[in-house]
């Protein structure tokens, strides 16, 4: 496995923004059924019942596209986070190879982080990885339902978020619609009258 990061200390509770996308401009999940895989692998590593990575990495929030992985991952090891990443990837390449033959995987063994300043730069990163989607208030591959309609798992911890703003659902679908609102007047903005 080749890592790479922008920041390389390592902090108590550090916020981390990972992604893995494919090679070659490829797309990344076949169908549901492979997002599906990965939502379940998600939750059996970070199970309680996983003592190897329950204890040291809480995933906030997470986001499957068709053309790769983004994960809002908080720890205190960056050993930890490369770890679970590593588990992760190797893992559902396994179940790739299993369901079907492949000549080439659609991503190699590299995945990327950046290291957050807090978790007011993780809040913003939230809102990215969820506006990912079209469809984004109702993507079934994404974690804005823990954010918006009170889904709950033991798996992932969004409450290192929501309590920035009170758990008010409410508040942060407004935080999304806000920055919808602010993308589509950007795009008018250097238009010529």
């Amino acid at each position: 496995m080749l890592f790479h990061s922008r920041v390389t200390s390592s902090v108590k509770d550090r916020y981390y923004h990972v992604w893995i996308t494919p090679v070659r401009d490829q797309v990344f999940f076949a169908n549901n059924i492979d997002k599906a895989y990965v939502i379940s692998l998600l939750q059996d590593l970070l199970s309680p019942r996983n003592r190897k990575f329950a204890p040291s990495i809480d995933l906030i929030a997470y986001s499957l596209t068709d053309f790769g992985i983004n994960l809002l991952i908080c720890t205190s090891s960056a050993t930890e986070l490369e770890l679970f990443a590593q588990q992760l990837l190797t893992t559902y390449a396994d179940f790739l190879n299993a369901q079907r033959s492949w000549e080439v995987l659609p991503f190699n063994t590299i995945f990327a982080y950046d290291n957050l300043t807090d978790e007011h730069d993780a809040l913003a990163i939230s809102r990215e990885i969820h506006l990912l989607h079209d469809d984004w208030r109702h993507d079934r591959y994404s974690s804005i339902g823990f954010y918006i309609d009170d889904r709950r798992g033991d798996w992932i911890q969004p409450w290192r978020l929501t309590d920035l703003f009170g758990n008010d659902a409410l508040w942060y679908q407004d935080f999304m619609i806000d920055e919808l609102r602010f993308e589509t007047s950007k795009e008018y903005e250097y238009l010529e009258i």
